[in-house]
């Protein structure tokens, strides 16, 4: 108990220490400061007596400072921050026949050879291409490049996205009763260059990924694409799913082509500060976003929490505060949740975060999580259930509970984001603890030689695997958009540097192993994103068998230049 405790008040000391490094969770369609690229309607600055301005001096018109803004209705105790009140978009403007007026650059092509023809109106054009809506079958139909871009956003708003169907739905960027598709697909060229042949820290995260005699590679990489279906019919109930491709699945275990995510939300934030999410869906724990263009931090790699089994999830919002609480089996989940309890309800995560507004733009987040189990409970590291349901564990299984906890600071304005995060486990990872390879700790690393090699309570080894990241970006105006530039440092905890030697009898080195990164990505419009990042690695320590072939020592460096396209 003691041992929870320290924890707690480390992950809370980090998060106030970290003070201005992270936040931004308005009440609206980015909860958490994520980069909004193109459009105006992406929080932008707008310009001086533009129709985007006019619309949200008349909003702000009626709201006192400290107040959150709503479509056109203000609700003294939310918040909504400015720059996110413009995605109220117009409503589609109807094209209008001229009889005495057209178009005055007459290519002669078809449409505007005609003075009957439709007139163009940029309003009208913008409207059209940004929130398309038809009807099909008597169900309005419609595209909404705003909820895609924060939906299908595979770098940032990473445990937020349950909270951001019901803000959409709230600002208006999600109309009732309709139903909305989406799409995302993100690719790119991918090169790195190691100084130990075969130990590519990157590349490797690919499954598929075999390079065991090269010092570099390249590779072209669909790092995911995805569809997005969200209902909005009933003014309690949101349903959202996620079919998904990624060439990051294990191929002998899992499909490339999944349905990541099917979850219903139920709430309404105009009327109740509470709602309820059931399905399966990323776990609410921790922060986990990552300002990087194309790779995630080791924050990211090491502690998201992906459920595989439906996850039951109860919330509450209010004036910037989001408390949650998340109940799921306790059976090997996608990612990182672990209790080893199939069939029975036996994990369990709790996260809270508070937003506090500095001025009309800026925000300042502290929150904290906590994770009752994880993968890192014992020495049989498979990467799937089925991985675990077919392969053989160490005949020494060493294996208990350990949770893990979480808390980090972000700041946002609409020129600079900063964010600083920590993430434990509460007990060492038992796959890391000095061992021969059939399991048995090394005899120093126990308090007993004689008695059991399976307990924890009778190992004696204190190093927990843990993260530190942290990332600034600066997004300056670059014709009329927001580019950003972003660096990312992360330093990852894994075990003692105890001279073990591998199966093939050479040395092998799993202390500790950092990633940092910079990039810079640019809007070409609201549907396309481009951008360039360079990476360096140190450090090769794979999840499966780590005390068999890693080496931290091992220096890669990385260039990745791609896209993200989306409607």
């Amino acid at each position: 108990m003691t041992r929870f405790k320290t924890a707690l008040l480390a992950c809370a000391a980090i998060g106030a220490v970290g003070a201005p490094v992270l936040a931004n969770q308005g009440y609206g369609p980015s909860l958490r400061g994520m980069f909004q690229s193109s459009g105006a309607s992406q929080g932008q600055y707008l310009g001086p007596q533009s129709w985007q301005e006019q619309r949200l001096q008349e909003q702000l018109r009626y709201a006192a400072p400290g107040t959150y803004v709503i479509a056109e209705d203000a609700y003294p105790a939310a918040y909504t921050s400015p720059q996110y009140a413009t995605y109220a978009a117009p409503a589609p403007q109807p094209v209008q026949y001229a009889s005495n007026q057209y178009a005055s650059s007459n290519f002669g092509l078809r449409g505007y050879s005609d003075p009957r023809t439709v007139s163009y109106s940029p309003e009208a054009a913008t409207a059209f291409y940004r929130d398309r809506d038809f009807n099909v079958g008597g169900v309005s139909v419609r595209t909404s490049v705003a909820n895609s871009r924060e939906m299908l956003d595979f770098q940032e708003n990473t445990t937020g996205k349950t909270l951001t169907l019901l803000a959409n739905r709230a600002t208006g960027v999600l109309q009732p009763n309709s139903l909305y598709l989406g799409g995302h697909l993100q690719g790119a060229f991918m090169y790195q260059r190691t100084d130990v042949d075969g130990q590519f820290p990157l590349l490797s995260r690919f499954p598929n990924f075999s390079n065991r005699t090269d010092d570099e590679a390249g590779v072209f990489a669909i790092n995911n694409a995805a569809l997005s279906f969200t209902s909005t019919f009933g003014d309690w109930t949101t349903l959202y799913m996620q079919p998904e491709y990624s060439e990051t699945e294990f191929a002998r275990d899992q499909d490339e082509f999944q349905l990541r995510k099917a979850f219903v939300v139920f709430g309404n934030l105009e009327r109740s500060p509470f709602y309820a999410a059931f399905g399966r869906k990323t776990i609410d724990f921790g922060n986990f976003d990552s300002y990087n263009a194309f790779t995630q931090n080791e924050g990211h790699h090491f502690f998201w929490a992906f459920s595989d089994q439906p996850v039951a999830e109860l919330g509450f919002y209010k004036n910037g505060f989001k408390l949650t609480a998340s109940a799921l089996s306790g059976g090997r989940q996608l990612r990182v949740a672990f209790a080893d309890e199939d069939n029975n309800i036996g994990n369990y995560a709790f996260s809270a975060e508070k937003e506090f507004l500095l001025g009309r733009q800026s925000a300042f987040t502290l929150g904290g999580g906590y994770l009752h189990d994880t993968i890192y409970r014992d020495n049989f590291t498979a990467h799937t259930f089925q991985g675990r349901a077919t392969g053989t564990p160490p005949a020494n299984l060493i294996n208990y509970r350990n949770s893990a906890v979480n808390g980090f600071a972000e700041y946002n304005s609409p020129f600079l984001d900063a964010m600083v995060e920590y993430t434990t486990t509460l007990e060492p990872w038992a796959a890391a603890i000095p061992q021969t390879p059939d399991g048995i700790p090394f005899p120093q690393f126990l308090n007993d030689p004689l008695a059991s090699t399976t307990s924890i309570d009778n190992i004696n080894f204190d190093e927990n695997l843990s993260t530190l990241v942290a990332q600034v970006r600066i997004k300056p105006m670059v014709n009329g958009r927001r580019m950003a530039i972003a660096a990312s440092g992360s330093w990852g905890n894994i075990s003692d540097d105890t001279g073990n030697v591998g199966m093939m009898g050479q040395p092998t080195s799993f202390e500790k192993n950092q990633q940092h990164s910079a990039s810079v990505e640019y809007p070409i419009s609201d549907f396309l994103d481009i951008g360039a990042e360079y990476v360096y690695n140190k450090g090769f320590i794979p999840f499966v068998a780590p005390q068999q072939v890693s080496n931290d020592q091992t220096n890669a460096h990385a260039v990745n230049v791609g896209f993200k396209v989306r409607f």
